[in-house]
This record gives structure tokens, sequence and C-alpha cells, in this order.
């Protein structure tokens, strides 16, 4: 559901495969912080098998505040001010959730019980490769993404299309890269608009 909320129907500004790689993010914090912690000899008990969807959320949302933070740039700038005014607006935010949820997490490890130090082992470690993750691999897949939107270039088969500009009627699969004039940011997502 969090990739179908990003799809759109200009063909350049569709978030489809960015939407993929931020829940592949969530997925790859998963498997790197258990494989660590297993390493260290932390033993995985049954309630730590919950976790994973836990770290699927507080990952998507970060995904959804980056992004978000992406389409309040201005189309025609650099990708690398894109990337400045996204990380600008949204490590922040991300930066104090994580903080909060993984000092919570491993205060709970003073806890007597086995299996609630476990979890809070395995999940405060993932949420901290989480955000890791977040701000290496997905933000720079996020720059790759700007790139081929910067050159209007198809979501999915990276050729260049034609500019919804310069086309006043045509395919929806081989015209896009329309803006907002006004504030030259993106047009907003029908999901932003709903909410």
């Amino acid at each position: 559901m969090s990739i179908v909320s990003c799809l759109r129907l200009d063909c350049v500004r569709n978030k489809v495969w960015v939407a993929t790689f931020g829940v592949l993010s969530a997925g790859l914090a998963v498997l790197s912080s258990f494989g660590l912690v297993l390493l260290c000899g932390m033993p995985f008990v049954m309630t730590v098998a919950t976790a994973p969807f836990l770290i699927l959320g507080v990952g998507v949302d970060d995904m959804f505040i980056m992004i978000s933070c992406w389409q309040k740039t201005k189309v025609y700038d650099k990708v690398e001010d894109h990337m400045e005014d996204t990380y600008k607006e949204a490590a922040v935010s991300i930066t104090i959730t994580t903080l909060t949820d993984v000092l919570a997490f491993y205060i709970g490890l003073m806890t007597p019980f086995g299996s609630v130090q476990s979890f809070c082992m395995y999940t405060g470690t993932a949420l901290l490769f989480c955000y890791i993750y977040n701000i290496t691999f997905f933000g720079a897949f996020l720059a790759l993404n700007g790139q081929r939107e910067r050159s209007n270039r198809h979501w999915f088969t990276c050729q260049r299309v034609e500019h919804a500009d310069d086309v006043r009627k045509g395919n929806a699969c081989s015209v896009g890269g329309a803006y907002d004039p006004e504030t030259g940011a993106e047009e907003e997502m029908f999901i932003n608009i709903f909410f």
C-alpha cells in the first residue's frame, strides 16, 4: 500500500521506485540489525518476531517524510539543492523520533525479563539501522531519482519524454514533468490532498 500511494499519473514525477526502495531500506535495516545482534550472542525469542513490523512502520514513515519534503522543493533546482532542502526539513524530525525511540527501547534493557531485554535490544538496534539506511541508502536513491526527473525521463523505461507543458493533448504514458508554476514545486499528489 505504501508503494501504491506514491503512484502518480505523471510519468516523470511518479515515485513508485522511490517508495519501493524506501520499503526495501526498512527491510535491509531489519536484516542488518538482526544479523549484528545475533552475531553478538543475544538470544532470539518469539517476541522479537514482531519487531520487523514495527521497524517497517517507522521506516515507511521516515520515507514519506523525505518524499514529502522532496516534493516541496523547486523542480528546476539542481539535485544537490533538492537534497539539501530535503535533508534540512526531514532530517530534524527523523533524527528526533529515532533518538527518542531508540532511547526508549534501550532503557527497556534494564528490565529483569529476558524476553523483554531481547525484544528491546533487537528493536532498538533495528531502529538505528533504519535511520542509517534512510539517510544513506534511501537518500542516495532519492538523488538518483531526482536526476531522472530533472532530465524528464519516464519512471519505468528511463527514456526521455515530452514535457507536459509542450504538449496539450497526448498520451499519459509519453508526457510528463508537470509542476505548479506558482510555487515551482511538484503538484501535490492525490494522497496529500486527501489527507
